[in-house]
């Protein structure tokens, strides 16, 4: 009788999470339309209606295009070329362009039919887009798929920041960022050249702003970026319709100016010299190529806050262009663009509402988990809960702790499978209502939400799979992983035996459902996870079956704590023979799998909580810290059903309290929590 008890409560339990999940989540685009796409347009547009099968054009006339923009034109040779397709004169099959001023800047028409590519649009913007979705739909095999589109971004501002300050970046890499922010319609690179470690902005006036003595010893000193390459980068992005904000940080993130100059930026001496700087950068960068100027602005106090904020902005907007500043920052004028970095709660400050608004908070592709990053950023509705004008959002990379090589910004970060993300978030707009939840967690299944999100990751794997072979994209399906949780235990070191539920002093603890590669039980920031009360000292377990059709050895990402990459404040790496430095264990079929073999096994951070140490932050991030980077384990699996059990420790307050199990190889296996 018991047992019937307790199962009719998690019964309960869980028809009531489910119920809650699809009552809190509402989409324009339907789970059936997303599914039966014939192609996996990444974003998807607003209207698409499909024809029945692909059309094949071997050769075509492109008729009315003398008007488009050079780029454009370049862009249209480019695709016809991948796609094997030649151009002649009186062709049957044309290509038309035709210019609709009714549409929105960026909006656009397509429309292929037998022998016919219509293509609209008011302005170069919105052909190029035309184009790039055209680009998706082409097939090698299967030619082009017979379509109407009419589409339109949600947010005229959909954007992607790097921090080189820190960690320069080399041109070909930014230019390589700059092409898949073009291939999936984001339209805005801010590009932050200043912080503590270095001034990377060439000064003609003031060299000694660019000389490696001036700058953090282990932070690439002397590189900077030239006017010239200033202009190479930002005319590269304009050609694929991409405005380039660059940020020049004041008067905090400043240590490398002080110690160039002598002076901190607040002072007298200082401002006189940002002045200079303000006015040289100005006459090398037009208005025309960079008619938006962020001036940071945050964490930092200085004497006189409004005044030196007007004396800045005061010079932007005399030469005409607009100021953007993070919020939380100093105080500006109501022409100043807001970019906020804290959810708008935490802000103390006088009533903001109806200024313009950029959306950056809870989407630092550095300050997360790659596998829960995906989720958080298709289920956080831009501009949710600010009282700004949202004209659109930023998502930020700043690898702040020290980089080997710079393209271990990429490989230490998710940062493609969080631009495909955000770029869907930012011109769709597509969820309008859901749960807070998913910010730290997969929705469970049989809920709305959890549909949306399987129909979208097969989207997102889809691009992977096409468009960045071999590149680091970290992210494997897990829509379909499942889990049971149970905890608080004291001390407990395994499970012997699965019950439906345990006895523990007054208290019966009963198993909870979850779903995806990784599950928090409580994440760093509480923002949430299972069980967002967990203590410090306390243990739980994470259980689940998986179905092999016949017997393989299957690699696995294998990790328990996820540092943030933004901070070396974390638990540190095991020792010899542990997974985890809170005691996290890992048994398939009762065996218990072997540890990594760490390089430097027990070594541990100053801190385990708040900022890293000046000195721990200059220590590179190393492959095995990172579940992503290091070897995955191997896993062995018999023919059918075979056990998995995760132990999941607890012992610091500040801990990403978690662990991920995820495949790299799903084909032949499927989870359940049960034998069935």
């Amino acid at each position: 009788m018991r047992k019937i008890e307790i199962f009719a409560v998690l019964l309960l339990y869980i028809i009531s999470f489910t119920t809650t999940a699809q009552e809190e989540f509402k989409s324009n685009l339907s789970v059936e339309e997303l599914k039966e796409a014939p192609v996996k347009l990444m974003p998807y547009p607003k209207e698409v209606s499909w024809g029945e099968k692909p059309i094949d054009f071997k050769q075509v006339e492109i008729n009315n295009f003398n008007f488009l923009h050079p780029s454009v034109k370049s862009e249209l040779e480019q695709l016809l070329f991948k796609a094997g397709v030649k151009t002649s004169k009186n062709n049957k099959n044309k290509i038309k362009f035709k210019k609709i001023d009714s549409l929105t800047r960026e909006a656009y028409t397509l429309e292929i039919t037998s022998d016919e590519i219509k293509i609209g649009a008011s302005s170069d913007a919105g052909f190029f887009y035309a184009l790039k979705t055209l680009e998706q739909i082409v097939d090698g095999k299967k030619g082009f798929y017979a379509v109407k589109i009419w589409d339109e971004p949600a947010f005229e501002l959909r954007g992607y920041m790097i921090d080189t300050g820190r960690n320069f970046q080399p041109i070909e890499t930014l230019k390589n960022h700059l092409d898949i922010l073009a291939n999936y319609k984001l339209n805005t690179f801010h590009w932050h050249l200043t912080d503590y470690p270095a001034w990377r902005i060439e000064s003609k006036k003031y060299p000694e702003l660019n000389a490696a003595e001036n700058h953090r010893p282990t932070r690439d000193p002397g590189l900077f970026y030239t006017y010239n390459e200033i202009r190479e980068v930002i005319n590269y992005a304009n050609e694929l319709q991409i405005q380039v904000i660059p940020e020049i940080d004041m008067p905090g993130h400043s240590d490398s100016f002080t110690t160039a100059t002598g002076h901190r930026m607040e002072s007298e001496e200082g401002m006189k010299i940002l002045e200079d700087v303000l006015y040289e950068f100005f006459e090398e960068i037009p208005k025309e190529m960079a008619p938006i100027i962020h001036l940071g602005s945050d964490e930092v106090d200085v004497p006189d806050p409004e005044g030196f904020m007007n004396r800045m902005l005061h010079i932007i907007e005399s030469n005409n262009r607009s100021a953007v500043i993070w919020d939380p920052g100093l105080p500006a004028n109501d022409r100043v663009i807001r970019q906020t970095w804290l959810p708008e709660h935490e802000i103390e400050k006088m009533d903001q509402s109806g200024l313009r608004g950029i959306d950056s908070q809870n989407s630092y592709i550095n300050n997360s988990e790659p596998m829960l990053q995906i989720p958080r950023l298709l289920f956080k509705p831009i501009g949710q809960d600010s009282n700004h004008k949202i004209i659109g959002g930023i998502i930020a990379l700043w690898p702040d702790v020290n980089l080997d090589e710079p393209f271990d910004a990429v490989r230490h970060n998710p940062l493609y499978p969080s631009l495909l993300t955000y770029a869907w978030t930012t011109w769709t707009a597509d969820i309008t209502e859901t749960s807070s939840k998913f910010i730290t967690r997969v929705p469970p299944k049989n809920s709305k939400a959890h549909d949306y999100f399987s129909a979208f990751e097969d989207f997102l794997m889809y691009h992977k799979n096409t468009y960045f072979k071999g590149q680091p994209f970290q992210y494997v399906k897990q829509a379909d992983t499942e889990w049971k949780l149970i905890g608080p235990f004291k001390n407990k070191e395994t499970l012997e035996e699965i019950h439906d539920s345990y006895a523990i002093n007054d208290s019966i603890l009963q198993w909870k459902n979850a779903t995806g590669n990784t599950v928090y039980i409580r994440d760093r920031f509480k923002q949430g996870g299972f069980y967002p009360k967990a203590k410090p000292g306390e243990t739980y377990f994470a259980h689940t079956y998986i179905y092999a059709d016949e017997a393989k050895n299957l690699p696995v990402w294998i990790g328990f704590e996820t540092p943030f990459r933004s901070n070396r404040a974390y638990t540190g790496i095991p020792e010899v023979g542990e997974w985890d430095v809170s005691g996290g264990t890992i048994w398939v079929n009762g065996r218990e799998i072997p540890a990594p073999k760490w390089e430097n096994p027990g070594w541990k951070p100053e801190r385990t909580s708040g900022w890293g140490s000046k000195g721990d932050q200059e220590v590179a991030w190393k492959d095995e810290e990172l579940y992503w980077t290091r070897e995955p384990a191997r896993i062995s699996l018999k023919e059918g059903w075979n056990e998995v059990l995760i132990r999941v420790p607890g012992s610091s307050d500040y801990q990403n309290w978690m662990f991920t199990f995820a495949p790299l190889e799903q084909e032949g296996i499927r989870f359940s929590t049960s034998k069935n």
